[in-house]
C-alpha cells in the first residue's frame, strides 16, 4: 500500500521503504481502545452518511476490502472526528481563492491583524506559550523531557526564528484548514520535522488491515498516491462536520464588508458624475428629415463622447482610457423649430456628501460582526483607552476573550498533537493513559489582561465572602463549650470558590511536592551553626 510501505515517485531511482513503528500505528487508533469493532457493530446510518447517500459513500459493509470509502463508517463511529473535510467539497478551491483575494483589502487586513496579535504573543524569546499538564502530578523525568520536546518541535516549526506561527494562525482564519505532516526518525521513533500539506489534498479514511485510521492523500493518482497514518498527519479543520458552519472566520465578514464597500462605491461614484460641469446644447437642424436629423447629431455626439471607467479594486479612474477625468460635460439635442442655438448650464442636485451616517453604520457593521470591539478601532483617539480596572471591563472584552479561547483551543492542536505523541513514544506507558492526552495543553502568551483581572476581581469577593460566612456564624461545642465555625471549610470552598477538579488536583500536587522536598531537608542542629 502506497505511503507508510512504499513511496515512489518521478524523483526516485528506485523503491524508497518506509515502516512506521506498531507504537506509532497504535497511536493512529481512534483513540478508543477497539481496532473496528464498533464499525462492525454499528447498526445506525450517521449523518454523513445520509447526506451522501448511505451506500454510495459507506461501501465497506461488513466484507469490503475498500479503505477509501471507510469515511462516513469513521464519521459514525468516531465521536472525536468532527472535523470538515476540504476533499468532499468540490467547491471549496475556488472558494479559497475568493477567501484569500478577500483578506488583501485593507479593512479585512486590518481585522485579521488584530486578531492574530490578540491571539499570537511573543514573549522576549520569540515563544508563543508553555506547555502544561493540568491538574496531574508527574515526575521530574516526565516534566522535563515535555518542556524539552516542546522546544525541540517548536524549532522543527521555525516558530523561534520568525514570525510563521502568527502567519499559519491567519492562514488559518482564511482558509479554514492547516495540515502537516510529522516526520520521523524510524530508527529512533522521533520526530524531527514537519511538511506542510495542501489540506484539499487529503482524505481521512480507515485501514481495514490493522484497523487504524489512515490519511489518503492524492486518492486514485498513480503517482502522487500516499496512505499515512493517522500519527503521522497533524489536521486542523476551523469548521465542525456535524454542524451546519462557515468555511473559515474570515467568510463572516464578506456580507458585512460587500454592504460597507456599496456604500462607499455609490458615494464615489456620486462625487464623480456630479463634479462634472454640464452644458446642454440645443442644435437646430432646419428642415432636414428624421433620419438626416439624427445623423447629423450622431456625428456631433460622436465628437464628443467619452467613456468613464472606475477600477473598484485599485480605485483608479479613467477617461476614454487615458487617467484624467473630464469635467466638462456637454450635451447635444436637435431642434426642428428654433432657428438660433441655446446654450445653458445645468445643475447636479444630489444628497449632501458630507453626510456619512449610512456609510458608519455599515462600518460598524463589519467591526460587529468581526467580534472585536469596537474600542480596538477607534484611532482617531489613539486606539481607545486602555483602563486595567476590572470594574471598568465591558462586556465585549469578556466576550472578546472567549472568542480568542476558542480559536486558540483549536489552534493549539499543531504543537500538542506532536508534543502528545512524542511523549508517547518516550514513556509508553502513557499511549493507552486518556487521561494524560486530555491533560496536555499549551498555556497561550496573554495580552488581554481584563479577563484575567476580572477574574482576579471574582475570586477576591469570593474569599471575603467565604471568610464572611466561616467567621459570622458560629456554634457551640456541647462538650466542650466552645465556640466552632458552623460551616466546613471545604464546603464553603466547594460551593462557592468555584475551584474545578483540575485546580483542586494541582493545588493538591503542589502541597504534596513541597511536603516531600520539606521531609527530604535534613534538620540542622542549632549548636552546629554556633548558638
Amino acid at each position: 500500500m502506497a505511503g507508510f510501505i512504499e513511496r515512489n515517485g518521478p524523483l526516485s531511482t528506485g523503491k524508497r521503504s518506509f515502516t512506521l513503528s506498531d507504537t506509532l500505528k497504535r497511536l493512529s487508533s481512534f483513540g478508543m481502545f477497539y481496532d473496528d469493532l464498533v464499525l462492525r457493530q454499528s447498526q445506525a446510518i450517521g449523518p454523513v452518511e445520509d447526506e451522501f447517500g448511505y451506500g454510495q459513500m459507506n461501501q465497506m459493509g461488513l466484507d469490503d476490502d475498500n479503505m477509501y470509502g471507510a469515511f462516513a463508517a469513521l464519521s459514525m463511529a468516531d465521536t472525536t472526528m468532527r472535523k470538515n473535510i476540504p476533499f468532499f467539497d468540490q467547491g471549496y478551491e475556488g472558494k479559497r481563492d475568493e477567501l484569500r483575494k478577500f483578506s488583501t483589502h485593507d479593512e479585512i487586513e486590518d481585522i485579521l491583524d488584530i486578531l492574530c496579535d490578540e491571539s499570537i504573543v511573543y514573549d522576549n524569546k520569540n515563544f508563543i506559550g508553555n506547555p502544561e499538564l493540568i491538574g496531574m502530578d508527574v515526575s521530574e523525568e516526565v516534566s522535563k523531557y515535555l518542556n524539552k520536546s516542546f522546544r525541540d518541535i517548536y524549532q522543527y516549526f521555525g516558530f523561534n526564528s520568525d514570525q510563521s506561527a502568527w502567519y499559519f494562525f491567519r492562514k488559518f482564519l482564511i482558509d479554514g484548514y492547516l495540515s502537516f505532516e510529522i516526520i520521523y526518525n524510524p530508527e529512533q521513533d522521533q520526530i524531527i520535522g514537519f511538511k506542510e500539506i495542501d489540506p484539499i489534498t487529503l482524505m481521512p479514511g480507515y485501514n481495514k488491515d490493522d484497523g487504524k485510521k489512515v490519511w489518503v492523500q492524492f486518492k486514485d493518482d498513480p503517482v502522487k498516491e500516499r496512505v499515512l497514518y493517522d500519527a503521522q498527519i497533524i489536521y486542523l479543520s476551523y469548521s465542525s462536520i456535524t454542524t451546519a458552519s462557515r468555511v473559515s472566520y474570515l467568510e463572516r465578514l464578506i456580507r458585512s464588508f460587500n454592504l460597507m464597500r456599496i456604500m462607499e462605491h455609490t458615494r464615489v461614484i456620486w462625487a464623480v458624475t456630479n463634479s462634472s460641469y454640464r452644458m446642454k446644447f440645443i442644435i437646430p437642424v432646419g428642415g432636414k428629415s428624421k433620419t438626416r436629423a439624427k445623423q447629423s447629431l450622431a456625428q456631433l455626439m460622436g465628437n464628443y463622447k467619452e467613456v468613464v471607467d472606475f477600477d473598484w479594486d485599485s480605485a483608479t479612474l479613467a477617461t476614454n482610457g487615458k487617467p484624467m477625468l473630464q469635467f466638462n460635460k456637454e450635451y447635444w439635442l436637435p431642434s426642428k423649430e428654433g432657428e438660433s442655438p441655446e446654450i445653458e448650464t445645468l445643475g447636479g442636485e444630489g444628497p449632501e456628501l458630507s453626510d456619512t451616517e449610512a456609510l458608519k453604520y455599515f462600518n460598524d457593521k463589519l467591526k460587529m460582526v468581526s467580534k472585536i470591539p469596537f474600542n480596538r478601532f477607534m484611532y482617531e483617539d489613539g486606539g481607545g483607552d486602555f483602563n486595567l480596572a476590572a470594574d471598568g471591563m465591558i462586556r465585549d472584552e469578556i466576550k472578546f476573550s472567549k472568542f480568542i479561547k476558542r480559536l486558540r483551543s483549536t489552534f493549539q492542536e499543531i504543537l500538542v498533537k506532536p508534543l502528545w505523541l512524542q511523549m508517547c513514544l518516550k514513556f509508553p506507558e502513557f499511549k493507552d493513559d486518556a487521561g494524560f492526552k486530555t491533560q496536555i495543553a499549551i498555556q497561550f502568551n496573554e495580552e488581554n489582561m481584563f479577563a484575567e483581572l476580572k477574574q482576579m476581581e471574582i475570586m477576591e469577593k469570593r474569599l471575603d465572602f467565604i471568610s464572611t460566612m466561616q467567621d459570622s456564624l458560629m456554634k457551640t461545642d456541647p462538650v466542650t463549650m466552645e465556640e466552632m465555625p458552623y460551616f466546613d471549610m471545604e464546603f464553603l470552598v466547594d460551593r462557592y470558590l468555584k475551584l474545578s477538579p483540575d485546580d483542586k488536583a494541582s493545588n493538591e500536587a503542589y502541597k504534596q511536592r513541597q511536603a516531600a522536598e520539606d521531609a527530604e531537608e535534613p534538620e540542622v542542629d542549632p549548636m552546629d551553626m554556633g548558638f
